[in-house]
This record gives structure tokens, sequence and C-alpha cells, in this order.
């Protein structure tokens, strides 16, 4: 017997991935477009940082931290959000995870239930839709516009309240459309969580990769609103497999205090995350190298070209990303015709040309007519890719 909630998840972006290994068992080549992991790519864990990883192993760190994290990784922590957001997050208030997945599910897991809701963007990045879904709850999806260089459509979010609510989910830099959201839409999206008395989750992962505009942290806007960040080292120290994430508590009138027990006892349960990589992780804290700003310097140049590129195919629109790895170009399939939605021409792409990328409705309601891109590969490779689609496309 298999429980219905384990036959209802979907995960478009490592399903497509399934795709692509049948067609690749073909002896096609295959064009990774679809995950976004810098490190399977040019991007290299740099030296230093692996080299944290096997000090720790070698010197006697293989055992069970504490299961809210290492007391001295949070330390490092919490000094790292004064410095770099001006926060005062105190160490007790940090949970390392495995992964920013840990995260997301403890949190849905302590707060939906019985059909209450969880407010995400749409589109959304696939997992909030789905553990909101596992835990018998409902993923109410708030609109970012589009033609707005998706921003919240903050009428549409307002809307959406009511008395089911649970929070009101933040991610900016935004998977998939690689947006960020104004420091004034940011504002009042607090605003209305502090006059509808309801919490905010900040998914905050791609913090460092950001572009021409500076990175607006929700938490050290919010007076006296909640806000629960969740951040990790997968993206911007190039640590993807590493599965080292955390959460921070900004809760200035500690409305935040049973639920935060609530997720201590499953952080115990699971006992810790992975030792080693903690005590690396405080390397990586202690001495930020350059490597995420080298990184920023090549992505820039990536997505300028894959932007030119999309823009000038017939039947595409796109808005430029502002931050993290991806594009998330809008198709017209009535001015195409061949394709009915874009998830047939997702597979469609797959098998004829290699190219894997993922289909947007796989980013929940918003997301339909969309496909999401990774400018990720080197320039070379990009230009392959393109020149494919274009031919693909006419």
């Amino acid at each position: 017997m298999v429980a219905q909630r384990i036959k209802e998840i979907s995960y478009a972006i490592r399903e497509i991935a399934a795709v692509a290994n049948k067609v690749a068992k073909s002896g096609k080549k295959i064009y990774h477009l679809n995950i976004g992991d810098p490190v399977i790519f040019d991007f290299n864990t740099p030296r230093y940082i692996s080299q944290a990883l096997a000090d720790a192993s070698f010197g006697g760190k293989n055992f069970y931290v504490d299961s809210l994290g290492a007391p001295e990784l949070r330390e490092e922590l919490s000094k790292s959000l004064t410095q770099n957001y001006n926060l005062n997050i105190n160490s007790n208030d940090i949970l390392v995870t495995t992964g920013v997945t840990e995260a997301i599910f403890f949190l849905i897991a302590a707060m939906i239930e019985n059909k209450k809701e969880l407010l995400i963007p749409g589109p959304s990045y696939p997992l909030y839709i789905n553990y909101a879904n596992f835990f018998d709850g409902i993923p109410v999806e708030y609109g970012l516009d589009e033609s707005n260089d998706w921003e919240p459509d903050i009428d549409d979010l307002r809307k959406k309240i009511n008395e089911r609510t649970q929070a009101i989910l933040i991610c900016s830099p935004n998977n998939p459309t690689g947006v960020m959201f104004s420091e004034k839409m940011i504002k009042q999206i607090i605003d209305i969580a502090g006059e509808y008395d309801i919490p905010i989750l900040s998914d905050e992962i791609y913090d460092q990769i950001i572009y021409e505009k500076p990175f607006t942290c929700p938490a050290s806007l919010s007076k006296d609103v909640p806000v629960i960040g969740l951040n990790g080292f997968s993206k911007t120290h190039l640590a993807t497999g590493w599965r080292l994430g955390y959460m921070y508590y900004h809760d200035p009138e500690n409305k935040l205090d049973e639920l935060k027990e609530g997720i201590a006892k499953m952080a115990r349960a699971r006992l810790s995350a992975s030792s080693i990589a903690q005590y690396a992780a405080i390397e990586i804290l202690k001495n930020p190298g350059t490597h995420t700003k080298e990184m920023v310097g090549k992505l820039k140049e990536r997505r300028d070209y894959s932007y030119e590129r999309l823009r000038k195919i017939e039947g595409i629109t796109c808005v430029k990303a502002n931050g993290a790895f991806y594009l998330f170009p809008k198709f017209d399939f009535t001015e195409l015709g061949k394709w009915k939605d874009d998830k047939e021409f997702v597979i469609d792409l797959l098998e004829t040309t290699g190219i894997c990328t993922v289909y947007g409705s796989g980013f929940g309601e918003y997301g339909r007519g969309h496909v999401r891109f990774t400018f990720l590969p080197n320039l070379k490779i990009l230009e392959t890719v393109y020149n494919k689609l274009e031919n693909f496309i006419k």
C-alpha cells in the first residue's frame, strides 16, 4: 500500500532529468539547462573549502553534533547576519539543516495541516507546492506580474489572505524567474503581514548571486513582523552536494516560540545535519574568499548572452533576470503553432535537440506557457544551445 500523499508528489526539475536520461541512452548529447547546480559546470568548489571538509573529517569531527547545529557554526552565522544585514539574531535563533529543502520541510510540517494555506509567489519553487499539499494544506499562489519585472501583484496577494493563511512566502531572488522583488514591494508585503498578524518566510538562497540591483533582506526591514529566513551554502559557496543550509528567526515580539520549539523537536528526532560539513562551513564564513564574486562575473556575461538570444527568437518574450541563474521566457504557442503547451514543447525540444530545460507549469499555475532555462553553461555551450533552439522553433 502506498499513501495517497506520495502519489501526488510532482517535481518537474528532476522529472525532466529522468526523461533526459532516457534520451541520453539513445546516444544523443544532452545539454543540461534544467538543474540549478553550478558545480556540474565550470564552477569548482574552491580548494580551501574542500580542504576544510577534509580537515574536519580527519580532525575527528565525525560525530553527531547538537541537533540545532554545531554551536560554533551558529555563532559564526549570527555574526554573518549582523555584518551583512544588520540583524540581531542570537545563535539560539538559528537552526542548521540538511540543505534549505529540510528547512522548508520543517517549516511546512510545523505550520500547515487541515487545509490551512501557505501564500506563495506564482510561479514558485515546486517544493513549497509539494510540501503544502503533502501536509494536507493548500498552496495559494499570489501572482507575479511579468509585465512589471515579475514584481508581486500586491492587490492579488491581499485578496488571497483569509483566516486559514498561515504564512506569506517571499522568494527573492526568485526561482524560477531570476528576478528580485524591490525594497518598496517587500515593505508592502511586510506591512500586509503585520496587518493580518501573519509571519513571513524568506527564501534567501540566492542572496549573493545578484547583478545590477542590491539584495533586500526582509528581516532587516521588519520591526515587529516575524520573519523566518532560509539560506545555505550550496549556491553561493559552490557546495551543492554538501546539503548544508540553515534557518533563522527574526522574532522581535517572541511570537514564534511555540513554532521554534516544535521545529526543534523535529530536528532532534533526525539527530543532526552533517557534522563535517558544518565545521567546514565555519571556515567559509571566516574566510569567504573571492569565488562568489568571480562566479557572478561569469554568470552576468552568460545571462546577457542568453537574454539577447532568447528575446530575438520569434514567439518568445523574456524578462531579464537580476539575480540567481535562471531565465523564464514566455512562449506564444498560439503563434508557434506546433505545440499545445509548455510541457509538450520541453519534451519535444529535449528528444529532438538534446536541450534539457524545465516546463513552466511545473512551477505552478502562473508558470504555464513558460520554460525555465539556466545560464550556467559556458558561452560556447550556450551558443550551441541557442542555435539549436532557434533552428528547432523555425
